[in-house]
Protein backbone atom coordinates (compact mmCIF):
# COMPACT_ATOMS: atom_id res chain seq x y z
CA UNK A 1 0.00 0.00 0.00
CA UNK A 2 1.44 3.42 -0.89
CA UNK A 3 2.28 5.86 1.85
CA UNK A 4 -0.15 8.69 2.40
CA UNK A 5 1.28 12.23 2.41
CA UNK A 6 -0.72 13.09 5.55
CA UNK A 7 1.39 10.70 7.63
CA UNK A 8 4.73 11.57 6.03
CA UNK A 9 6.33 12.82 9.28
CA UNK A 10 5.32 9.61 11.06
CA UNK A 11 6.80 7.50 8.27
CA UNK A 12 10.04 9.51 8.31
CA UNK A 13 10.37 8.95 12.08
CA UNK A 14 9.72 5.23 11.65
CA UNK A 15 12.24 4.96 8.79
CA UNK A 16 14.89 6.79 10.84
CA UNK A 17 14.28 4.60 13.89
CA UNK A 18 14.46 1.35 11.91
CA UNK A 19 17.59 2.45 10.05
CA UNK A 20 19.28 3.45 13.32
CA UNK A 21 18.44 0.12 14.96
CA UNK A 22 19.77 -1.79 11.96
CA UNK A 23 23.00 0.19 11.75
CA UNK A 24 23.61 -0.03 15.49
CA UNK A 25 23.22 -3.81 15.26
CA UNK A 26 25.45 -4.05 12.18
CA UNK A 27 28.21 -1.92 13.74
CA UNK A 28 27.90 -3.51 17.19
CA UNK A 29 26.94 -0.25 18.91
CA UNK A 30 24.33 -0.26 21.65
CA UNK A 31 22.04 2.36 23.16
CA UNK A 32 24.44 3.01 26.04
CA UNK A 33 27.25 3.79 23.57
CA UNK A 34 25.06 6.10 21.50
CA UNK A 35 23.73 7.79 24.62
CA UNK A 36 27.30 8.45 25.77
CA UNK A 37 28.19 9.99 22.40
CA UNK A 38 25.12 12.25 22.65
CA UNK A 39 25.84 13.14 26.30
CA UNK A 40 22.69 11.49 27.64
CA UNK A 41 21.78 8.32 29.47
CA UNK A 42 20.88 5.06 27.77
CA UNK A 43 17.29 5.50 28.97
CA UNK A 44 17.06 8.98 27.42
CA UNK A 45 18.48 7.73 24.15
CA UNK A 46 16.04 4.80 24.11
CA UNK A 47 13.09 7.12 24.68
CA UNK A 48 14.22 9.49 21.93
CA UNK A 49 14.80 6.53 19.62
CA UNK A 50 11.25 5.26 20.18
CA UNK A 51 9.82 8.73 19.50
CA UNK A 52 12.24 9.61 16.69
CA UNK A 53 12.84 12.93 18.43
CA UNK A 54 16.39 14.20 17.80
CA UNK A 55 17.62 17.73 17.13
CA UNK A 56 19.98 18.65 14.29
CA UNK A 57 23.15 18.48 16.40
CA UNK A 58 22.19 15.03 17.69
CA UNK A 59 21.37 13.83 14.17
CA UNK A 60 24.82 14.98 13.02
CA UNK A 61 26.48 12.87 15.72
CA UNK A 62 24.20 9.90 15.02
CA UNK A 63 24.89 9.95 11.27
CA UNK A 64 28.62 10.27 11.91
CA UNK A 65 28.72 7.42 14.44
CA UNK A 66 26.54 5.15 12.30
CA UNK A 67 28.55 5.94 9.16
CA UNK A 68 25.62 7.20 7.09
CA UNK A 69 26.19 7.92 3.43
CA UNK A 70 25.10 11.22 1.91
CA UNK A 71 22.41 9.41 -0.07
CA UNK A 72 21.02 7.74 3.05
CA UNK A 73 20.95 11.04 4.95
CA UNK A 74 19.01 12.69 2.14
CA UNK A 75 16.61 9.76 1.95
CA UNK A 76 15.95 9.82 5.70
CA UNK A 77 15.59 13.61 6.00
CA UNK A 78 13.69 14.44 2.81
CA UNK A 79 10.35 16.13 3.53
Amino acid sequence: MPRVAINKKKYLQTDLREWMKGRMDTLGKNQAYMGEKLSMSQQSFGKRLRNGNFNNVQLYVIFKELEATDEKILQLMKL
